[in-house]
C-alpha cells in the first residue's frame, strides 16, 4: 500500500487531462464488457502468474498472450479488463492492494506523477541488464519526455504521430491536387474553402477539426517541448503570438470560412468523443488523426461509404520549414508492488518490442521503437496497418512509417497546475469556438488565469 502522503498526491490528480486526444485512442481498445482471463488455477505447477490490466478488450490483447506464453512458458498471464482509461480507474486499482504485476497510462502525464508518488518500479536496471539504451531504442523526444528525475517507469508500446487524411473523389471533383508533405495550414485552409459545397442536413465540410486540442497544434510545432510553460515552469506561455496565431485560424475558418465543421453542431449532434464517423460517411474532405483511424474504414459502425482517400503530414506552419508533427504515447509500467516484477518486465520487453507484428494487426497502430525498428520489420508492419480496402497504402506507409521529421510530444516534463490549466483551457477554448468570446480575449485569459494556477501551486 501507498504511504498517505503519495495517496493523496495521486487522489488530487484524478481529473483526466483534456488537451490530449488519448480518449480518441482509447476509444478504439475499449468495451462495456469486463473480464479476466487465465486464472491462477489454469497455471501448470512451475508456472508464474502474471497479473495484466488494461483497458483493450480481451479479443485484441489474446494474440499476445498466446505468442509470449509460447516463447516464455513458464509465465501464464491471467488478464483483468479495467472499465476504462480514465486514471481515476487505475489509481484505484493501485491503492486497492490487488496483485497487480503490469497497468498501463493512456497518458505520460499520469505515469509521471505515479512514478514521483513512489507507485511504480524503476525499469533502469532491468535496462541495463538487458543491455537496452532507452535513448536508442525510443529516439530522444520519448526518452525526454519518459525521464522522471533521471530514472525511467514505463516502456511504450505506441507512439501516435498524426497525418490529414483526405477523400479523393472530393478532390477530384473540385480540380485540386491532393495534400503533400510541403503543404502548410494556409494551404489546408485555401484547400478546404474549396471544398465546402451544400447546405442543411446535405452540407459537406473542407475541413473536419478535433478541436480539443488540434486548435494549438501550429503552435506545438513552433514552441517544441513544453510549450504550455516559460521560465522553467514559473509561468504560462499562452501570451506567446503562437497560441493567438494558432486559435485565430481555426475561429477564422469555423466562423469566418465556414469551412470547417462547427463545434456547435459537435454538441448538437453529440459527435464530441467520436468524431470519426463524420469522415468515414463522406460528409468532410479532410481530418486529422493518427494512423488507427484507417482500421476504422473496416468497421461498420462508422457507416464507411467506400471512397477512396489517403493521407499526408500534418501541414507545416511556413513553407521553408522541416516536417514536424505532434505526438502522444501510451505506455505500460510495473507497479512497485508487483509480486512478479521480473515476469512483469519480461512481459513489458515482449509487448513494447519483441512483437510489432501482432501489435500492428491487434491495434493498428505505428509501435513506439519505430526509429530503431529493423526496415525489413518496419515495411511489414507499415503492411499491416495500412492493408485495408479504399485506402491509398503509399501514402500511410509515407507519411506514419518513412518520414524522418522533428517530433513534439503533446504533453510536457513540466507538470505545475497541470490539470488545472488543462481544464481552464477546455472551457476558454470551448467558450471561444462557440463563438463568445473572442481568440484575442481567450488567451488573455489563458495567461491571467494559468498563471494564477502556477502561483498557487507553488505556495
Amino acid at each position: 500500500m501507498l504511504k498517505n502522503s503519495a495517496f493523496r498526491k495521486v487522489k488530487r490528480y484524478l481529473v483526466p487531462l483534456t488537451l490530449t486526444a488519448s480518449t480518441i485512442a482509447a476509444a478504439g481498445c475499449q468495451s462495456q464488457e469486463a473480464g479476466t482471463a487465465a486464472k491462477p488455477s489454469d497455471a501448470a505447477p512451475g508456472q508464474t502468474v502474471l497479473n495484466v490490466y488494461s483497458w483493450t478488450v480481451e479479443e485484441s490483447m489474446k494474440p499476445f498472450f498466446e505468442a509470449f506464453e509460447k516463447k516464455y512458458p513458464n509465465i501464464k498471464v491471467k488478464y483483468t479488463k479495467m472499465a476504462d482509461s480514465v486514471p481515476a480507474t487505475a489509481n484505484a486499482l493501485l491503492t486497492s492492494g490487488e496483485p497487480i504485476d503490469v497497468i498501463p497510462q493512456a497518458s505520460v502525464d499520469d505515469m509521471r506523477v505515479r512514478a514521483t508518488s513512489g507507485m511504480y518500479e524503476p525499469l533502469d536496471d532491468y535496462l541495463k541488464k538487458d543491455n537496452l539504451d532507452y535513448k536508442q531504442v525510443f529516439g530522444d523526444s520519448i526518452n525526454d519526455l519518459e525521464t522522471v528525475n533521471g530514472k525511467h517507469y514505463a516502456l511504450p508500446y505506441s507512439m501516435a504521430t498524426y497525418g490529414l487524411y483526405y477523400n479523393k473523389a472530393m478532390f477530384d471533383k473540385a480540380g485540386i491536387p491532393y495534400p503533400t508533405d510541403d503543404w502548410t495550414w494556409d494551404d489546408l485552409r485555401a484547400a478546404a474553402l474549396k471544398l465546402t459545397s451544400g447546405s442543411g442536413a446535405n452540407k459537406i465540410y473542407g475541413f473536419l477539426p478535433d478541436y480539443t486540442g488540434q486548435w494549438a497544434f501550429p503552435a506545438i510545432q513552433q514552441l517544441g517541448l513544453n510549450y504550455v510553460y516559460k521560465n522553467n515552469g514559473q509561468e504560462s506561455n499562452w501570451d506567446d503570438p503562437a497560441f493567438l496565431k494558432s486559435l485565430q485560424y481555426f475561429y477564422d475558418m469555423e466562423m469566418k470560412d465556414k469551412s470547417a465543421w462547427p463545434l456547435s453542431e459537435y454538441k448538437a449532434l453529440k459527435i464530441d468523443t467520436n468524431p470519426h464517423a463524420i469522415f468515414m460517411q463522406g460528409k468532410a474532405a479532410m481530418y486529422i488523426q493518427p494512423s488507427f483511424i484507417v482500421k476504422y474504414s473496416s468497421q461498420e459502425s462508422y457507416g464507411f461509404t467506400n471512397f477512396e482517400y489517403g493521407v499526408a503530414n500534418i501541414p507545416k506552419v511556413k513553407k521553408e520549414d522541416g516536417l514536424s508533427n505532434v505526438y502522444y504515447l501510451s505506455d505500460f509500467s510495473i507497479p512497485a508492488s508487483a509480486p512478479n516484477k521480473e515476469a512483469a518486465w519480461t512481459f513489458l520487453k515482449f509487448y513494447c518490442l519483441e512483437a510489432p507484428e501482432i501489435f500492428a494487426q491487434s491495434k493498428a497502430m505505428t509501435p513506439a521503437n519505430l526509429s530503431s525498428m529493423n526496415p525489413a520489420v518496419k515495411a511489414k508492419v507499415g503492411k499491416i496497418i495500412f492493408d485495408y480496402p479504399h485506402f491509398d497504402q503509399p501514402t500511410g506507409m509515407k507519411t506514419f512509417i518513412d518520414n524522418k521529421m522533428a517530433l513534439t510530444p503533446y504533453l510536457t516534463t513540466i507538470n505545475t497546475a497541470k490539470a488545472e490549466i488543462m481544464d481552464m483551457v477546455k472551457t476558454e477554448i470551448t467558450s471561444c469556438l462557440l463563438g463568445n468570446q473572442t481568440p484575442a480575449e481567450t488567451v488573455a485569459k489563458l495567461k491571467k488565469q494559468a498563471d494564477e494556477l502556477i502561483k498557487k501551486a507553488g505556495k
